[in-house]
């Protein structure tokens, strides 16, 4: 497994200020880096098959699938098969430690450009990480990098401030190897200066895409917590932090939360548009461009030839056209960024501790594996689920920013509730249980009152008992006034937007 830091670590990113002669070196010595790390992967993918030929690795294989299949995972027999996977795995060269000590059969070759420690330091840190998704976690297969796909190279800092280290921050400039790339520093930004005061412990070269051309940046990944922001005139806060239990319910698309102060429903990152449409026309032209400027990779049933070597062919269009397809894509991935980040600082400033039930979100993405014929219609359901919707609007990323917020602060952070307590069912005021369809969005009242159905399930995980094995039924009954008239007001001004959502049933 891979061997975590003991210290707290934030980062700082700047941008490089580059002349066109610096883009190209470091665009080459990311494509150097590209091809020691798909090296080193073919490598150890013909070690781990040779290890899975072996006969004491599969006959353990064997035995692990069938108390999978017995359902049990919690016995000993199970856990001491587990142990002997893991340790077959070590023997065989599958650890962190060997990984770093087998690329130094490739670097070397390119020492020019790329040396000892961003070799082992970096890239071989992004094979192993690949490696122990596939071994030790729910990943499937460890991909080759195609041209352009590594995005980021780091220099590890042994010693001082930044030393011990090829990639070396030098105040003014980051230098690499003989090159002296000039950072885009604010001397009168507070922040950045305050941060810059930290013992850094790598730096690493970042490369995101641009509407024409890439743009390259500087991380600084430092030893403390972050600094927080301030008002430079007033000094105050710019983020405060609020005290009490938060609530929230979460879906593909939605979000409500309940605080002692606000009570709301609204959309997830409402400014990132359904780019799906585009995409397809993208891709399509793409698809087109490389049979053409490709025909021998092609069969006559419009297949891809296997075994053979494939050309790689790509026209001046092709590469305009990926680009705008990978600036499309980087667009929505930081605005959604940005917007969880705010939201985040939102529901810090109304608690310190927040409830939200814990969700298995890979699992809604998955297309619904019964085939069910809908008795309205006579035709068979849409096996479809929310597999777009939870691409888009990333709601398990939001739930790890405010835990990697909270973790700063040193608050309570984010304590994730068991499904089992069943909150969009429950009904405080009966003491019972009532199953509704996805499509009841509102919850009646035994007191006649009508409330929507996401921000009750926020109100009553907000109560939650400590044990997280039932709600509070006297502070729900205490606080259930404030919470109706706070909810009231929410569906009022809700009504008057020009539009929302069908999922959350405002009309």
């Amino acid at each position: 497994m891979s061997r975590k830091s003991s210290t707290s670590t934030c980062c700082l990113t700047l941008p490089l200020k580059l002349e066109k002669w610096q883009e190209d070196r470091l665009s080459k010595r990311f494509e150097i880096a590209r091809q020691i790390y798909n090296t080193l992967v073919h490598a150890e993918l013909k070690k781990l098959h040779r290890l899975e030929q072996t006969a004491a690795y599969q006959t353990n294989q064997a035995r692990i699938r069938e108390l999978y299949l017995e359902n049990a995972q919690k016995s000993k027999e199970f856990r001491a098969c587990i142990n002997t996977r893991n340790k077959l795995l070590k023997d065989a060269g599958f650890s962190e430690y060997a990984f770093k000590s087998d690329i130094k059969a490739y670097y070397k070759h390119f020492n020019e450009n790329i040396g000892s420690n961003v070799a082992v330091h970096g890239i071989a840190l992004q094979v192993w990480t690949a490696f122990e998704k596939k071994l030790f976690h729910n990943g499937k297969i460890v991909h080759y990098r195609k041209p352009g796909d590594i995005r980021s190279l780091r220099g590890y800092s042994k010693t001082g401030k930044s030393g011990g280290t090829e990639i070396i921050f030098r105040g003014t400039y980051i230098e690499w190897k003989g090159l002296k790339l000039p950072l885009k520093c604010n001397p009168d930004n507070a922040y950045e200066q305050e941060m810059l005061n930290y013992r850094i412990k790598y730096v690493r070269i970042l490369r995101k895409p641009g509407k024409n051309k890439d743009h390259w940046y500087a991380q600084l990944s430092l030893e403390g917590k972050p600094v927080i922001k301030r008002n430079p005139i007033t000094l105050e806060a710019i983020h405060t932090v609020g005290h009490g239990s938060v609530g929230i319910d979460i879906g593909p698309q939605t979000i409500a939360f309940c605080a002692a102060s606000e009570v709301n429903l609204m959309e997830l990152a409402d400014q990132v548009q359904n780019i799906e449409h585009e995409k397809r026309i993208l891709q399509r032209k793409l698809d087109r461009s490389r049979r053409a400027t490709n025909p021998d990779n092609y069969a006559e049933d419009g297949t891809i030839r296997r075994g053979q070597k494939l050309t790689r062919n790509k026209s001046k269009r092709y590469r305009k056209n990926a680009r705008r397809l990978a600036y499309l894509q980087h667009c929505q991935a930081e605005t959604r960024k940005r917007q969880h980040n705010q939201l985040a600082n939102h529901l810090l400033s109304l608690g310190d501790c927040f409830y939200v039930e814990d969700m298995e979100w890979p699992a809604l993405t998955h297309r619904a594996k019964k085939t069910e014929i809908s008795e309205k219609t006579g035709k068979y359901k849409r096996k479809k689920r929310y597999g777009k919707s939870v691409a888009n609007k990333a709601p398990a990323a939001l739930i790890q920013i405010l835990k990697l917020k909270c973790e700063s602060l040193d608050l309570p952070g984010v304590i994730e509730v068991p499904t089992s307590l069943r909150a969009s069912q429950y009904n405080h005021q009966s003491d019972t249980y009532e199953k509704k369809t996805l499509s009841q969005r509102w919850n009646q009242m035994p007191d006649g009152d009508r409330i929507q159905r996401d921000m009750y399930s926020a109100f009553l995980l907000q109560h939650c008992t400590p044990q997280l094995d039932g709600f509070d039924r006297e502070a729900l009954q205490r606080d259930y006034e404030v919470f109706r008239n706070l909810h009231h007001q929410t569906i009022q001004r809700l009504r008057i937007q020009p539009k929302n959502l069908t999922s959350m049933g405002i009309r």
